[in-house]
């Protein structure tokens, strides 16, 4: 099945942007990841809603709002009010933590802001109430296998829908009260997003189109020169190279991410 990419977004220590990361591949310059995310408000929040905002949604909201701004502006005429697909392995993990050490207290006190933080959808939810979208939104969690499930799903839904489709895949680092496994042990966060159209509108675009596959068998992995190694939605890092190198020089290497234990979901781009 092949998903024309109409925009991207990306956020990560070092990273400001996709155009960012594009141009530090560009000449050859790799991500400076001690350099913190620039600080961020979704100015298109209501005030209340903007001081609830969370680390973690910030991060979501963020990536979502360039891939979607991107798309405004080469698109104006388009519909803006798109179908979202939020991906995350554990969401929130700093209020899931607390919530947890507050209900150990003998007087537990757990504020209704954490509470509704806590939910799995809560950044869909923002970016809806924000951008006043009426549209389908979803909030899934797939473990390590993030990148296949949410590019499969997002893929499908367009087909569904017959339009564009926003997706936002995210993780920030699990918090210090919950152990980590092997899937979720980095220090560094990290989000992108793509709007995909696997509709028949035939869009021009300023992306290659993601043609994906079912396989059961993979290449064996090579080592990684990925700086964000070690969370779920940073395993798209070389997937976002492969974007980079395919715009400039028309390399086209195929990518394959796992879709569950046995299954693999291969992209190539064209």
């Amino acid at each position: 099945m092949k998903a024309q990419i109409l925009s991207i977004g990306l956020t990560a220590p070092g990273l400001v942007s996709f155009e960012n990361f594009k141009s530090m591949m560009l000449q050859n310059r790799s991500p400076d990841t001690s350099e913190a995310i620039e600080k961020y408000s979704p100015s298109f929040l209501p005030p209340n809603e903007r001081r609830r905002t969370t680390a973690t949604i910030k991060l979501a909201l963020k990536t979502a709002e360039e891939a979607l701004s991107h798309f405004q502006q080469r698109y104006p005429q388009a519909d803006s009010k798109l179908p979202v697909l939020f991906v995350s392995k554990d969401g929130d993990t700093l209020i899931s933590a607390r919530m947890c050490q507050e209900v150990g207290e003998e007087e537990p006190m757990i504020s209704p802001t954490q509470f509704h933080n806590s939910v799995h959808n809560a950044p869909a939810g923002y970016w809806m109430i924000g951008q006043k979208n009426q549209s389908p939104a979803s909030a899934i969690s797939v473990g390590q296998f993030a990148i296949a499930n949410g590019l499969l799903e997002a893929t499908l839904q367009s087909q569904t829908y017959a339009k564009p489709v926003l997706l936002v895949i995210y993780d920030l680092p699990l918090d210090d009260l919950i152990p980590a496994d092997a899937s979720q042990n980095a220090a560094l966060p990290f989000a992108f997003s793509m709007i995909l159209d696997a509709s028949d509108s035939n869009q021009e675009s300023d992306y290659p189109a993601l043609n994906l596959s079912f396989t059961q068998q993979a290449p064996r992995p090579t080592s990684s020169n990925n700086p964000y190694s070690g969370l779920p939605a940073a395993e798209a890092y070389p997937l976002l190279q492969s974007l980079v190198l395919f715009e400039s020089n028309g390399e086209n290497s195929e990518i394959h991410f796992p879709l569950n234990r046995n299954n693999f979901i291969k992209v190539a781009l064209t």
